[in-house]
C-alpha cells in the first residue's frame, strides 16, 4: 500500500513539474486498441496496410481524395452533411477514367485524361471525319465525280479553329492547330471565342470544311474537351472503332448502392499506347495558318440585330466573360439597354424577360421576371406569330425535347455549307435577344 501511494505522490509531483517527465504524443497511437484508440472501427485505404480512424476516414471523403472512388467503405457517410455527401458524389462523377463523349465531341478532365498530346490525336480524328463526311455529300451532290483516291488530290477545304475562356485551352489549342496542319488541312485561326462566333466565322467563310472548338461547356471548370462541327454547323459523325478506340458504358453508382441502379454513361475508352496512328498527311504538304478576326466580324453582324433597339431593356444571365464583353459593347454602342446577370446573382431583375444562357452560347432559356420558364414550342409558336412582313425570311423554331430555339433565314444562305444548301441555321443567344428587342414583345408572350 505504501509503494502505492509513492507511485500516486511522484505522478502528482510530475504533472506540477511537467518539463520534469513530459509525455511523448508520437509514441502515442490513437489507433491501438491498447493505447486506448478505436482500433474496433478501423477503416483501410485500398493500398494500405494499417487502418485509420473513422474521423480520418470521414475527413478524406470530404477532402476528396481519389483513392477513396474505390474504398469499399466510400458509402458510410454517417456524421457528414447532407450537402457534403452530394459534393462527395459529384466530385467523384466527374473524376472517373475516360472520356465522356458529349453531343459534339467528348470532355474529360484537364491533364488527368485530356492534355495536348490526347487532344492531338482527337484533332486528327475529327478532320479524318469531316473529310469522310464532306466526301459522301459531294459525291451525293455530284461535286466530285471520281472515287476518294482521287478526291483527296484536289486542296482540301480549310477548317476554322477556336478555343474558349478557360485557362487552360489555348495549350490544348496549340496541340489542335499542329494536328490539322499536319494533316495538310489549312487552318483559319479564330483565337479566343465561343460557339456561336465561331458558327458565324463558317457561315462567312467560303470553302470551310468545318471547326473545332476546344471547350469544356457543360463540364466543370477543371474540365477540357473538344467539339467539331461541319460546315452547316451540325455534329459530325465519328465511328469511333475505325480508329482503334473502344467505347462501353458504365454506371453512375448511387449512394444506395448497385451499378444497375446507376444511370448509364456512355464512355470512350482510350489507350494512347495502343492508339493507331489516325491517318497520314492527306495532302503532300503541311497546311498554312492564318489568323482569322473573328470577333470584329462577329460583333459587326451581330449589330445588325439590334438596329432600332434603343430604349428597350432585357436581362442576360451569363457567367462566361466573352459574352458579358459583348454585352457591354452593345451598351456602350447604345443598340440596347442589356443588364447583366451572373448567374449567382440575387438582384431583382430590371426587365420582364430573361435570358439565362448556357456554357455554350448558342443555347438558352427564357423566363419571365417571376421565373416562369417559356417552353421553347410554345415560345417559337409565339414569336412566329410576331413576325410581320420585315421579318418574313425569318422563322423560328424549337426542339420540345432538348428545349432548344433557333433561326432559319432564307435570304441569306449559309456561304460554306454544302451545296445544294438554301437555308441559314442561327443558334445565337444574342441574335436572339436582338430580335425579342426589335419585336419588342416586353411581358405580351406569357399565358
Amino acid at each position: 500500500m505504501k509503494q502505492s501511494q509513492d507511485r500516486l505522490g511522484e505522478a502528482e509531483e510530475d504533472c506540477c513539474h511537467p518539463g520534469v517527465n513530459e509525455m511523448n504524443l508520437s509514441e502515442f497511437n490513437i489507433l491501438d486498441p491498447a493505447d486506448g484508440g478505436t482500433g474496433d472501427c478501423l477503416f483501410v485505404c485500398p493500398g494500405a496496410v494499417s487502418g485509420i480512424s473513422r474521423s480520418v476516414h470521414l475527413a478524406r471523403l470530404h477532402a476528396g481524395w481519389s483513392v477513396c472512388d474505390q474504398c469499399e467503405w466510400r458509402r458510410h457517410t454517417e456524421g457528414l452533411s447532407e450537402f457534403a455527401v452530394d459534393e462527395i458524389q459529384r466530385v467523384r462523377h466527374f473524376r472517373r477514367a475516360g472520356l465522356e463523349r458529349s453531343e459534339f465531341g467528348v470532355r474529360g478532365p484537364w491533364l488527368n485524361v485530356l492534355d495536348r498530346s490526347l487532344a492531338e490525336r482527337l484533332a486528327e480524328v475529327f478532320c479524318v471525319c469531316l473529310q469522310r463526311s464532306w466526301n459522301a455529300v459531294a459525291e451525293r451532290t455530284g461535286a466530285v465525280p471520281t472515287p476518294d483516291t482521287e478526291s483527296q488530290r484536289e486542296p482540301l477545304r480549310s477548317i476554322i479553329l477556336g478555343y474558349d475562356a478557360r485557362s487552360f485551352s489555348q495549350d490544348l489549342f496549340a496541340g489542335v492547330t499542329a494536328a490539322v496542319s499536319r494533316l495538310g488541312f489549312p487552318v483559319h485561326d479564330a483565337g479566343r471565342t465561343t460557339a456561336a462566333a465561331l458558327h458565324e466565322a463558317m457561315r462567312r467563310t467560303s470553302g470551310v470544311l468545318g471547326g473545332l472548338l476546344v471547350t469544356g461547356a457543360g463540364c466543370p471548370t477543371a474540365w477540357a474537351g473538344l467539339d467539331v462541327f461541319d460546315a452547316a454547323g451540325e455534329s459530325v459523325p465519328v465511328v469511333w472503332k475505325d480508329f482503334g478506340i473502344r467505347l462501353f458504358q458504365t454506371a453512375d453508382v448511387d449512394g444506395a448502392g448497385t451499378a444497375e441502379t446507376g444511370p448509364a454513361i456512355n464512355r470512350l475508352h482510350l489507350d494512347t499506347r495502343e492508339l493507331p496512328e489516325t491517318g497520314r498527311r492527306l495532302s503532300r504538304t503541311s497546311g498554312t495558318v492564318s489568323a482569322l478576326d473573328t470577333e470584329t466580324d462577329y460583333r459587326r453582324w451581330l449589330s445588325a440585330w439590334y438596329v432600332g433597339t434603343s430604349g428597350r431593356s432585357l436581362v442576360i444571365v451569363s457567367d462566361d466573360p466573352l459574352v458579358r464583353q459583348r454585352v457591354e459593347w452593345l451598351n456602350e454602342l447604345g443598340a440596347a439597354e442589356l443588364v447583366l446577370r451572373n448567374r449567382q446573382s440575387v438582384e431583382p431583375a430590371a426587365a420582364a424577360i430573361q435570358l439565362l444562357v448556357a456554357d455554350d452560347d448558342r443555347f438558352f432559356v427564357m423566363q419571365d421576371a417571376e421565373g416562369r420558364i417559356y417552353p421553347a414550342d410554345l415560345l417559337a409558336q409565339r414569336l412566329n406569330r410576331l413576325l410581320g412582313t420585315g421579318f418574313g425570311q425569318l422563322t423560328v423554331h424549337a426542339d420540345a425535347v432538348t428545349g432548344r430555339v433557333w433561326l432559319t433565314d432564307t435570304v441569306l444562305p449559309t456561304a460554306g455549307a454544302v451545296r445544294g444548301s438554301a437555308v441559314e441555321r442561327i443558334e445565337d443567344v444574342l441574335a436572339f435577344a436582338g430580335l425579342l428587342l426589335r419585336l419588342n414583345v416586353g411581358g405580351r408572350l406569357l399565358v
